[in-house]
């Protein structure tokens, strides 16, 4: 009769050989690394024109945008978390308006949105990619200063533009604007001009686009 070699320990090796194999084969699935909860990604804006808003989409994150804020009579608000113009008669949604050469954030006294603004005098628009963790200020009612114009942000010490007074011409100042909006994000906001090709004032051109949060979170 033929009969295996004895080798000594041979069927416990095997055995558990073939074990690790077998547990292998059916566990193999179990194994695997289990994934986790997608994160939320930052979500991306698409601006609308609409009747007193008009885009343009660089393609990079960044958008100019001209307000038509020529009516004096009507604030034009504008979403910057979707892009899209917003009713600024209403306590809602919008995070800028603009009215003529006035400019305020949903914030302070211009509203309940927690509309942050921070004002950078020596960065470019290139330059930033994060908002600052400081220098965060929202909209006063107007002070005591010899005009009625509600010192927001954008208007406070000294105002967004330098005023030319022998050709009556306004002109932005060189300096950069972030904005938090009544979502969390943050924006930075270049204004570009305050008239149109022909001439036209209260046409209000800006550069804008998302950045990351301050170090350290929000503000």
């Amino acid at each position: 009769m033929f009969r295996l070699p004895f080798r000594p320990g041979f069927p416990g090796r095997a055995c558990a050989a073939l074990l690790v194999a077998g547990l292998s084969s059916a566990c193999g699935d179990d194994l695997q690394p289990q994934p986790g909860p997608e994160e939320e990604e930052d979500p991306i804006v698409h601006p609308e024109d609409s009747a007193n808003l008009k885009h343009e989409d660089h393609g990079d994150g960044s958008f100019t945008s001209v307000v038509n804020a020529t009516e004096p009579t009507l604030w034009v608000g504008l979403d910057m978390d979707s892009g899209k113009e917003a009713s600024a008669t209403e306590d809602a949604t919008w995070d800028l308006a603009f009215q003529r050469f006035v400019v305020k954030s949903r914030g302070g006294a211009s509203g309940t949105g927690g509309v942050q603004v921070a004002v950078l005098a020596e960065t470019s628009f290139e330059q930033l990619t994060q908002a600052p963790a400081t220098g965060w200020a929202t909209d006063a009612a107007d002070g005591d200063d010899v005009d009625t114009t509600p010192d927001t942000v954008f208007n406070a010490a000294g105002g967004w533009y330098v005023y030319d007074l022998k050709f009556h011409t306004l002109t932005p100042r060189t300096q950069l604007y972030v904005v938090r909006s009544d979502q969390g994000a943050y924006f930075k906001v270049e204004l570009l001009s305050y008239y149109d090709a022909a001439g036209t004032p209260a046409n209000v051109k800006l550069r804008w686009a998302k950045v990351s949060a301050p170090a350290g979170g929000q503000p």
